[in-house]
């Protein structure tokens, strides 16, 4: 279905040796970015398996769902952060209170500089990349739709003035009645059919933003699920 979004999670200042090397900074943040570009094919994945959604999602879905989740993977901040803690949590299944304390003690092990509110901080960073991308995606689509409709009714004008142009004929040159009544026929017929011909292009730009409207919920509900679980169960 989404065979166009191959760029959409790229880290525009940082390669992948520099993500492993390179010390975490509290401005982490400000580098990454996810510019929206075409491509022919994007078949998504992820470094690590990403966490089952809670409940079964419609294919186009889980299509650009699996792009989130490649893309915030590939947005990963160097060192520990809400990512890791994420991914470890999602990795259980039913996180429970004691599931959390031994999560983000382990994060406390990892980098002594992990509080519960620098991951609310980060937690909202990602979420924030989720929302950008969004966004781009319904951009990109309405104006996808957009200029498909233009082509659309531009057709359906110049069709529809062949007909008037066809029939204005018809009734002052009787003689060619019959060629212009087969033109007409057939012009007639083109018409019917112009909004059958743009049908599967327009359901297809209409599935793709509805797809990406789903998937955004789907991604940001897991997302706000680990931050209720941690101002539930992890005390500042």
């Amino acid at each position: 279905m989404i065979k166009n979004w191959k760029s959409l999670f790229v880290k525009e200042t940082e390669s992948e040796t520099e993500k492993k090397d390179s010390p975490k900074k509290d401005t982490a943040a400000e580098s990454f970015s996810f510019p929206v570009t075409d491509t022919s094919s994007f078949k998504a994945s992820t470094g690590a398996e990403a966490a089952p959604p809670s409940a079964a999602v419609d294919p186009g879905v889980q299509e650009v769902l699996d792009v989130y989740e490649s893309g915030l993977d590939s947005i990963n901040m160097p060192g520990y952060d809400f990512y890791e803690f994420y991914k470890a949590i999602t990795s259980i299944g039913h996180a429970n209170e004691n599931t959390y304390q031994l999560a983000y003690q382990m994060a406390k092990s990892l980098d002594k500089t992990i509080t519960a509110q620098k991951l609310m901080t980060d937690a909202e960073f990602y979420i924030s990349k989720i929302n950008e991308v969004h966004g781009q995606y319904v951009s990109q689509g309405n104006q996808k739709l957009h200029a498909l409709q233009e082509k659309k009714s531009a057709d359906k004008d110049k069709l529809q003035r062949e007909i008037d142009a066809g029939s204005t004929r018809l009734s002052q040159l009787r003689a060619e009645l019959q060629q212009l009544e087969a033109e007409l026929n057939q012009k007639k017929a083109a018409l019917t059919k112009t909004d059958e011909n743009f049908y599967p292009q327009e359901k297809s730009i209409r599935e793709k933003l509805m797809a990406n409207d789903m998937a955004r919920k789907v991604s940001i509900d897991k997302l706000n699920i680990i931050k209720e679980g941690i101002l539930k169960y992890i005390k500042p």
